[in-house]
């Protein structure tokens, strides 16, 4: 019995060492929590942001995954530029990095701040480089001691100029490694991270592809350029289509520019919803990507998280270690030892508490509560918090004695432009609530007066259809209310329209 079972460990290993031959080195998820309530900083830990779950850190290592990534917010562990770090949030932080390295699995920190400290951009005045220097100084002093963890600049730095981005990479990078850290640095692109458009120069007037070399090579030792990349009809993960077909093709030109300049890669972030059609773009991603191992060590899956609930994307198992039906599809391209052959999965569904007792606030204004020895989500609509929203709740109609005159219809003028509205007089609003309409086109009330819907306001609509209704639209896809204007979800406590829902 003893031989027989050394006979079949012997093969299982050897079977392995093959299989790992074609997979990519990391395979793993993001753990979102630690950037949530953005609107609440720095916040309270476990009403406004959380850090990972530990255990469920460990089930996704049982079942073969070897690199998470981490959110933080910057304004979080240091709340003044080139202050002291919060002892607090580089605790709890530090408990799961040591945790989830321990396990043998590799940490990437994540400062989820798109390039920004309290909104202001890295490079302007209000946020100097050296600030953002100075911040990833401190973190490499406290990390550089475990080569499983790994220095992420920054997620999706976007609207900024190219070579300004990547000039305060390089700053970063440079002040990491005078602490003496050698640890592996991942290096965004501008313009969201987009793989698709990496080498295409409508970002922000310059290509990463172009940008990225003035200022590092392949002489620079342990960097790794991270993009990201969604298949739905915009990139931008926030549908549950994935369109974008074969989705390798969207990898192509990152991954040739790898190979021209002897870099290394990375995929930060991939997603897509339970379907059919997402499965097989996944796989079509994964496969092109093993063929390209030498160049590309890794991808990441968003997301995972204890406050994801039934979000669509989510992979965070449940106390069970059964996981949304996702994780059976990476399954077969895991590379950490796993002795399971099978990935456990329930039907992601939204459980809502019994009662409507409040214990903690998700980042994305969900309310949370504790029944039966375990997390439920409070019905929001249900128990009182949130009323419906209605197509004239906000804002109110000017009232009989306040309301300014009603604009003149006159002959149509050019439909793109404000100048039809200024020709009557009237200025073009700075919101994209619009109350009334005629021939001339949408029109809005601002200070009491009648003001013009902007045609930016027009192409804003066709993506976010409940900005004209006065709400915004929602980072997410989960649906807590459908009304004859169409699906509505809950962000930061107020409603907010699902993308493209109508």
């Amino acid at each position: 019995m003893r031989f027989s079972k050394t006979i079949f460990i012997t093969a299982l290993a050897l079977f392995s060492a093959k299989s790992l031959e074609t997979k990519l080195q990391y395979v793993g998820v993001n753990e979102a929590g630690g950037e949530f309530g953005e609107n609440n900083l720095p916040g309270i830990y476990n009403k406004h942001y959380i850090y990972p779950n530990i255990e469920s850190i460990r089930a996704s290592v049982e079942q073969g995954m070897n690199v998470f990534r981490m959110g933080l917010r910057w304004e979080r562990f240091q709340h003044e530029l080139f202050g002291e770090f919060s002892e607090f949030d580089v605790t709890e932080y530090k408990k799961v990095v040591d945790a989830t390295t321990s396990m043998g699995a590799v940490l990437i920190i994540d400062p989820h701040n798109y390039a920004r400290y309290n909104d202001n951009i890295v490079g302007s005045k209000e946020v100097p480089i050296e600030a953002f220097a100075d911040f990833w100084a401190k973190l490499a002093n406290i990390f550089k001691d475990n080569e499983k963890v790994w220095f992420g600049l920054v997620n999706e730095p976007h609207d900024m100029e190219t070579d300004d981005w990547f000039k305060a990479a390089r700053a970063a990078v440079d002040a990491i490694r005078a602490t003496g850290a050698t640890n592996n640095i991942l290096i965004p692109g501008n313009g969201w991270d987009g793989a698709w458009s990496w080498g295409k120069e409508a970002w922000y007037g310059e290509a990463n592809a172009d940008v990225a070399l003035r200022y590092f090579s392949s002489e620079d030792k342990n960097i790794i350029f991270e993009v990201h990349q969604y298949f739905d009809e915009d990139y931008s993960g926030t549908h549950d289509t994935c369109i974008q077909r074969p989705c390798q093709n969207l990898l192509k030109e990152f991954v040739e520019w790898l190979k021209t300049n002897n870099l290394k890669g990375w995929v930060g972030e991939i997603g897509g919803t339970l379907n059919d059609e997402c499965k097989e773009c996944v796989h079509e991603l994964i496969e092109y990507l093993q063929e390209n191992r030498d160049y590309v060590l890794g991808l990441q899956w968003w997301a995972a998280g204890p406050w994801w609930g039934h979000n669509s994307y989510s992979i965070e198992p449940n106390s069970e270690k059964a996981f949304p039906g996702q994780m059976a599809w990476l399954k077969p391209y895991l590379p950490g030892p796993s002795y399971l052959t099978e990935v456990p999965t329930f039907i992601n569904e939204k459980v809502y508490c019994k009662k409507c007792e409040v214990t903690a606030t998700g980042g994305d204004g969900s309310l949370w509560g504790w029944e039966d020895e375990k997390s439920c989500e409070i019905d929001k609509v249900g128990c009182g918090f949130v009323e419906k929203p209605t197509e004239t709740s906000e804002p109110s109609q000017p009232t009989e004695t306040s309301e300014p005159s009603q604009p003149t219809e006159t002959n149509e003028l050019d439909p793109n432009s404000c100048k039809k509205f200024e020709d009557l007089g009237f200025k073009c609003c700075s919101h994209c609530v619009h109350i009334y309409d005629d021939k001339t086109g949408l029109w809005g009330v601002e200070a009491n007066e009648w003001c013009g819907i902007s045609d930016e306001c027009l192409v804003s609509y066709k993506n976010c259809w409940s900005e004209q209704y006065g709400y915004p639209c929602c980072d997410s896809n989960d649906v807590f209310l459908e009304d004859e204007l169409g699906k509505w979800g809950v962000m930061n406590g107020s409603w907010c329209g699902i993308p493209n829902a109508n």
